[in-house]
């Protein structure tokens, strides 16, 4: 008797049904898939497979790049005297306004040439309006003419004419455009549709004798379709000039200075492959610099076949230098492509955004995330992924564009992860994580339960996004349960549903813009993971949560432009993971500065503190005082 009740004990034991033994069965199961694994990565060395992703990315037919380089631009003197030359030309001026365009593949420097000839010293002197606008319209079905007009009329006013109608923007760019002899650059067009190309040349027509209209593009279609213009056909680099460009970027400042005859020589052959095209210079430059011997063999055995396969896509050698990242930057790199072409990023949301995904990876346990995030950064900015970086006043960047054609390489590499649409449906891949919402008119959303990572609203003009409805709003929280990143700035809400407080995984929220909301709901003292909180321009914003303090792992608090925040909750101190805090508002505090002074004692535990924060006391009568804090000392602004 005892016998079968042991033995039916050891039968339930060992049942599917136990934990335990589940778990020690799976266990075995996992360690069986490991060796099989393990055993395909040897056969896969064994017969010589490369590790990498070989196959080249093939560029699209319509694709450009407007890439400018921020140092000296090599061997482009005789295209620039040969294109003003024209512009100068009273022969060629048989209307009021004459076309000429700059056509050629990717990488050439179109962009880079246009600029040259748009800052001329002739062209300034024979031109008293200049005009830049760049088109890029690589994603539209049709040329928005109206959004070029308008973008043509913020080149001359400085800011976008928000709420004002078409019939007024294009009255405004026909005016000035017949006011003096204008040079208008239309940057990056990528139209082959002669109808659409008209209904543009229409607003352009009136503009005074001698005036030209210059522009880039990498398709001959489109010249085609400008009809009579002028057509300069922009070629690659010179062998002499390609290698003073690549020896240029390849040995920094060293460049005067003697070389290893060796790495001459290799470097002499690579540049042969990058058939000279600037932008594959640069890059295979910015590869090679400070590598080894080893390295520069490397790319010459392996990279260079791809090379001369495609002497006129310099595709294969940007993804060569997407291959030669590490992981955790090649993923920092792919999310980019979460941005438009020609987005403006902002380095501080892009790292806080990594930071979220957990892209960041720490080699050792005294390292800051935030420091080998800022390292990722100026790793990709130097390897020529980034372009038109721009820099405070410190020298700090704060801005960065992606390269258009390292923008293709960013989409391919992210694959079915990454989904730009204007709505929500179920027919969204399986696999996207990052949804990028382009919100416009309202089109009917259906929500179904996804893995979604990230939910971000990317459009160019931010003030101009539709009021997000309440409903929908509640629908995304309860269904994308899984997000680390959520986008909700600009959107015209009113209030926060409690339900944020069950994104259990969130660690990037930003709320800016929204200038009508004025409190937060109390549940998202819950979000206990968020490392980010941005609040800027909520005008509205009356107080924060009471108990803020419990978001332990914040890094970045943005309160600036709150305007009606009167106080900050007690127990900011708790918050010692904070890097950034622009702001601190303190309650209201009599005549005596000690008793101010005293509502301080929070920042003393705030030892991570990092650039700029400004300290408003509440004065009696609403009067302010606004202190900064620099370099650990707090003085009067």
């Amino acid at each position: 008797m005892e016998d079968g009740k042991v033995s039916k004990q050891v039968s339930r034991f060992f049942s599917r049904h136990n934990p335990f033994s589940f778990a020690y069965n799976m266990s075995h199961e996992v360690k069986k898939i490991r060796e099989e694994i393990d055993a395909i990565a040897s056969n896969h060395t064994k017969f010589g497979f490369l590790s990498l992703d070989s196959q080249p990315i093939r560029k699209r037919r319509e694709d450009t790049c407007s890439y400018v380089y921020e140092d000296n631009i090599i061997g482009r003197e005789d295209d620039v005297d040969e294109i003003v030359g024209v512009l100068l030309d009273s022969n060629n001026v048989e209307r009021n306004v004459s076309f000429l365009s700059v056509v050629g593949v990717g990488g050439l420097g179109k962009t880079a040439l246009a600029q040259l000839v748009f800052n001329d010293a002739r062209v300034l002197s024979a031109f008293p309006s200049r005009l830049w606008t760049c088109v890029s319209d690589h994603d539209q079905k049709q040329l928005d003419v109206e959004g070029i007009l308008r973008k043509i009329l913020a080149s001359v006013t400085g800011h976008q004419p928000d709420g004002s109608t078409k019939e007024w923007v294009q009255s405004q760019v026909r005016e000035k455009l017949a006011s003096d002899k204008c040079l208008l650059v239309l940057d990056d067009v990528w139209t082959e549709n002669r109808n659409h190309w008209l209904k543009l040349v229409e607003y352009l027509l009136g503009a005074r004798m001698g005036s030209w209209v210059l522009v880039t593009t990498r398709s001959q279609e489109t010249t085609r379709i400008i009809g009579d213009g002028i057509s300069h056909k922009l070629q690659g680099l010179s062998n002499e000039n390609s290698w003073h460009l690549f020896k240029k970027v390849a040995f920094g400042s060293e460049q005067s200075g003697h070389h290893d005859d060796d790495l001459v020589k290799i470097g002499q052959e690579i540049v042969k492959g990058c058939a000279g095209v600037p932008l594959a210079l640069r890059v295979v430059g910015s590869l090679m610099y400070g590598q080894e011997k080893s390295k520069w063999l490397s790319i010459q055995e392996i990279g260079l076949a791809n090379i001369r396969e495609c002497q006129d896509d310099i595709m294969p050698i940007l993804k060569l230098s997407y291959n030669n990242l590490e992981s955790p930057l090649q993923c920092c790199f792919s999310y980019c492509a979460l941005f438009p072409k020609d987005y403006v990023i902002q380095k501080e949301m892009l790292i806080s955004m990594w930071l979220a995904q957990g892209y960041i990876v720490l080699s050792n346990e005294y390292q800051s995330k935030e420091v080998v995030a800022e390292e990722y950064f100026s790793i990709l900015s130097r390897r020529c992924f980034f372009q038109d970086v721009s820099k405070d006043q410190l020298g700090e960047i704060n801005t960065c564009k992606i390269h258009d054609l390292m923008h293709d390489i960013a989409q391919k590499v992210a694959g079915k992860e990454i989904c730009i649409s204007d709505c929500i449906n179920e027919n969204m891949h399986k696999k996207v994580r990052h949804l990028v919402l382009e919100r416009g008119e309202s089109k009917r959303n259906i929500f179904t339960k996804t893995r979604i990572r990230s939910y971000v609203q990317v459009e160019l003009y931010k003030s101009e996004r539709p009021r997000m409805d309440q409903l929908y709003l509640e629908e995304l929280l309860a269904n994308f349960t899984c997000m680390r990143v959520l986008d909700l700035s600009w959107s015209n809400i009113e209030s926060l549903p409690s339900r944020i407080g069950e994104l259990l995984h969130l660690r990037y929220l930003d709320l800016s813009g929204n200038k009508e909301l004025e409190v937060l709901p109390t549940s998202i003292k819950k979000l206990y993971n968020l490392e980010t909180l941005n609040l800027n321009r909520c005008k509205k914003l009356k107080e924060l949560p009471k108990h803020i303090s419990k978001l332990v792992k914040l890094r970045v608090l943005d309160i600036e432009v709150c305007n009606n925040l009167n106080y900050m909750p007690a127990g900011l101190g708790m918050l010692t993971n904070l890097h950034s805090l622009p702001l601190l508002v303190l309650r209201e505090a009599s005549s005596n500065c000690k008793q101010w002074f005293d509502h301080l004692e929070d920042l003393k535990a705030l030892k991570n503190l990092k650039g700029s924060l400004g300290i408003c006391i509440q004065l009696p009568k609403n009067a302010k005082i606004d202190i900064k804090r620099e370099g650990g000392y707090l003085k009067d602004k």
